[in-house]
């Protein structure tokens, strides 16, 4: 919470009492009673991570209400998370298997290309969209764009300032490497995508972890606070990136050896994934449930049971978990085009699962009232 937030409702006649509370003394009850209205009254501001929005809006108008994080910031960690998902295991994926010609040897136009070469020119197309798309979300979000400059000046390292140049250099290297694919430059070599392509597999990495580490570093949201929590979005980007690399090997045209070999790989890894996270998510709300704390446990109770169980249930368990397993287990047995036309259901399963995962955890721990009752009788007994 920023000084901001707390005169942005109780004033300065508030600081006056503190001083004399604390210069002059007053009852212990007294001390309590002011530090719980000075919590509760900065909560009403909606201030989030990087004093999302500001007291005083562009109009001079005070701005009340509202979560922790909003739409926004949702849209950010799905859209980062999907693009460097796709970004990274398109670079990885050429690194490894396809090993597209670059150079002199370039093609002159992508339909000259490999079918696989294709996916993966779409893939880091779709990827690059996603992550400056949500990227451009998180600016949005911040209600003043000047802030970021100073954001990415500071001299002191910050997790937010570390993700921010992930991001930023993530959105580089994946516009280098689609211009490289979509244009020809025979002046560029392979060993230089080489090197743009291993970076951009270590920043996709690392964007997919920040996506999760930026809700853990919240500070007064107990259901955030678990290391959980960026294994979790971590998972949920690689199988969102694992869709979107479906989704292009649908569109990159006929299916021949190469593309068909890198989507069996692709449900393969995947299967995989969607197991890992449906246990990393079972554990998640289990260690919330099971905690000692009223505000992780009562966020989690939404979760189950509360407002936002439809969004975990049937969008996040039941679209992003259950039907793409079953339908990408089912399609290694079927018919070629039965197992496109089960491919492509999944894929969008998964990304309106991965969507429901982030919407329900924030909508979820957006609601502190528990906390800020804890943290109004730490405050107040700092006065004493």
């Amino acid at each position: 919470m920023c000084i901001e937030a707390v005169l942005c409702h109780t004033g300065w006649k508030a600081v006056f009492r503190a001083v004399r509370c604390v210069r002059f003394g007053c009852g212990r009850a007294s001390r309590r009673r002011f530090g719980a209205s000075l919590v509760s009254s900065a909560a009403r501001c909606s201030v989030g991570d990087g004093e999302r929005r500001a007291c005083i809006g562009k109009r001079g108008r005070r701005e009340r209400g509202g979560a922790v994080f909003g739409i926004l910031v949702v849209a950010y960690l799905f859209l980062g998370g999907t693009g460097a998902g796709s970004v990274a295991i398109a670079s990885f994926v050429d690194l490894v298997w396809v090993r597209e010609p670059f150079g002199v040897r370039a093609h002159a136009t992508l339909d000259e290309a490999r079918s696989s070469e294709r996916v993966v020119a779409f893939g880091l197309l779709a990827g690059f969209a996603a992550v400056a798309f949500g990227a451009l979300c998180l600016v949005f979000d911040l209600g003043r764009p000047d802030r970021l400059d100073t954001l990415l000046t500071d001299a002191s390292p910050s997790l937010i300032a570390v993700g921010a140049y992930a991001v930023a250099l993530l959105v580089a290297c994946a516009m280098f490497l689609v211009i490289a694919r979509f244009s020809y430059l025979p002046a560029v070599p392979r060993a230089a995508v080489v090197a743009v392509e291993a970076t951009a597999v270590v920043l996709g990495v690392v964007v997919m972890l920040y996506t999760g580490l930026l809700l853990q570093s919240a500070v007064g949201v107990a259901l955030w606070r678990s290391p959980l929590v960026p294994m979790l979005f971590t998972l949920s980007s690689v199988s969102c990136g694992f869709a979107v690399l479906l989704a292009c090997v649908r569109f990159a045209g006929p299916l021949d050896a190469g593309s068909s070999g890198l989507a069996r790989r692709f449900v393969r890894v995947d299967l995989v994934v969607v197991a890992l996270e449906a246990m990393c998510a079972a554990l998640f709300v289990g260690c919330a449930l099971a905690s000692g704390h009223p505000a992780r446990a009562a966020s989690a109770e939404s979760l189950m049971v509360g407002a936002h169980a439809a969004l975990w249930w049937v969008g996040f368990a039941g679209c992003g978990l259950v039907a793409p397993f079953m339908l990408e287990a089912a399609s290694v047995r079927m018919r070629a085009d039965l197992a496109r036309a089960a491919l492509s259901i999944a894929v969008v399963f998964v990304l309106v699962g991965g969507f429901c995962l982030r919407a329900s955890i924030v909508g979820a721990g957006g609601h502190r009232t528990l906390e800020l009752e804890e943290m109004s009788g730490a405050f107040a007994l700092r006065l004493e």
